[in-house]
């Protein structure tokens, strides 16, 4: 197996990566390993399917020419992927979202794809003009590379700058608050804004966050890593829970004063980013935090906010007089090999290929979901374009302050799930913060003692060790 360092080895030129992943195929072929017509079995959801295959079939259509390899593609939910993974006996490649990397590779689903690079001697580029914007982030657990990165999906800030920019709104706001109305630095700030913005009587809400019942904790993760300054841990080293502090009572209330500032259906199960986007898009809200692709979005001919928002820096929290900012991964459908794949090495070349510096262009290019995920798809005309110029220096920028989504450790998907479900209760007025973050703790400290907590305080000394590189 080699070692990390030889995955992400910063080298990659523009088609190389392609040209190696139909080599290594066509080889595969001859050598009778691949039998010629094999057909590559690819899962998506549907609005990846455009990314993965490109505008009208065309990267399908050259993959299947140049190899001569076809690809079946089929669709599911928009939905988390372990079920479908677990019960999908025939698929060879399909997506998953970051957080979910631990759970599918301990429940032994995904493939370790370390020593499959290794044997076609290719990588995971980490090249400052080309290459992935966070490999490491995007594709490991602990040492083992087990996605492609062909998505990035951070969360980011987006607020209407016609709203901030109104003399009326201006004026109001500094007899109010006595400072200029701004692009908010901090959560405090934020939420002042979500306030003064909130005006239902003219259809118009402050934030348009999701707070239903299965993703609360990416909304308010960012909120719980600024607030815990330069130690935003979960955990302590023996994996007892420190979101009951005060960073996370702090970062709760706050999540959860949003509400009130929020479209009437916001607490409801199954009202996620296809709820609250449209309330921004179609005008009704002055902020949103959803990925990058919002910006494309917003920025399409029907939107009704088009050339009228802006991506802004995601707030933070003052921590002995300092500005701390975090963003993390929120969703990000990136390319895993199912276990039981029949046709993995074609499964992992098709990957590659698609993921080269000039064929990523086509795929985020295309009318798709897949956020710009390489160093020179923030440079790209026609990506500044799709998603201004303005939305990809703050992308940029923010790269900087990635946090890892979730706790990064086997066992991630109930760690999530009773922290969301408790947020909810908040959001919903049916707990306080404190009481809340309680539970929460003692939910963890459960499953942690269910999965055996020595395996755990190994895996979250890995875990942290990785974040303080």
């Amino acid at each position: 197996m080699a070692p990390t360092l030889g995955v992400l080895a910063p080298r990659a030129r523009a088609g190389e990566q392609a040209d190696r992943a139909v080599s290594a195929v066509r080889q595969l072929v001859a050598s009778g390993q691949v039998k010629p017509g094999t057909v590559l079995r690819l899962r998506a959801k549907q609005g990846n399917l455009v990314s993965l295959l490109g505008r009208d079939f065309q990267l399908q259509r050259e993959w299947e020419q140049l190899t001569g390899t076809a690809i079946d593609a089929t669709v599911m939910p928009q939905l988390d992927s372990m079920a479908f993974i677990r019960d999908g006996q025939e698929v060879d490649l399909t997506i998953a979202r970051t957080h979910e990397f631990p759970d599918l590779l301990a429940a032994g689903l995904i493939e370790d794809l370390t020593p499959w690079l290794a044997r076609f001697g290719m990588t995971l580029s980490a090249d400052a003009q080309q290459g992935y914007l966070l490999p490491a982030k995007q594709s490991q657990v602990g040492n083992r590379v087990v996605a492609v990165p062909a998505d990035l999906d951070i969360a980011m800030l987006f607020i209407r700058r016609d709203l901030l920019e109104d003399p009326r709104h201006r004026a109001e706001f500094r007899q109010r608050h006595g400072r200029d109305l701004a692009a908010p630095r901090t959560w405090d700030e934020y939420l002042e804004l979500a306030r003064f913005f909130t005006r239902p009587a003219d259809g118009l809400f402050g934030a348009a966050e999701p707070r239903e019942r299965r993703t609360g904790w990416m909304y308010w993760l960012p909120r719980y890593l600024s607030a815990a300054g330069d130690r935003p841990w979960l955990f302590d080293e023996q994996m007892r829970p420190l979101i009951a502090g005060s960073a996370g009572v702090a970062a709760t209330a706050n999540f959860a004063a949003t509400v009130a500032c929020s479209p009437p259906q916001v607490l409801e199960d199954g009202k996620d980013f296809s709820y609250t986007l449209p309330q921004f898009v179609r005008g009704h809200a002055f902020s949103t935090i959803l990925t990058a692709a919002t910006a494309k979005i917003a920025s399409r001919e029907d939107s009704a906010v088009r050339g009228r928002f802006v991506a802004a820096p995601m707030p933070g929290s003052l921590v002995g007089g300092r500005l701390v900012r975090r963003t993390t991964f929120i969703y990000g459908n990136n390319l895993v090999v199912p276990r039981s794949a029949q046709h993995k090495a074609v499964a992992l070349m098709y990957a590659m290929w698609l993921t080269d510096p000039i064929n990523s262009l086509r795929s985020v290019s295309a009318n798709g979901i897949a956020d710009p995920y390489r160093q020179h798809h923030l440079r790209d005309e026609a990506v500044r374009q799709a998603y201004t110029a303005q939305a990809m220096d703050v992308l940029r920028d923010e790269i900087g302050h990635v946090s890892p989504g979730g706790t990064g450790l086997p066992g991630n998907t109930e760690y999530l799930g009773a922290l969301s479900h408790q947020l909810w209760q908040v959001a919903a007025g049916r707990a306080s913060p404190a009481e809340a973050l309680r539970r929460t703790a003692r939910e963890w400290d459960a499953i942690t003692d269910r999965l055996g907590r020595p395996a755990q305080i190994a895996a979250w000394k890995q875990q942290r060790a990785e974040l303080t590189r």
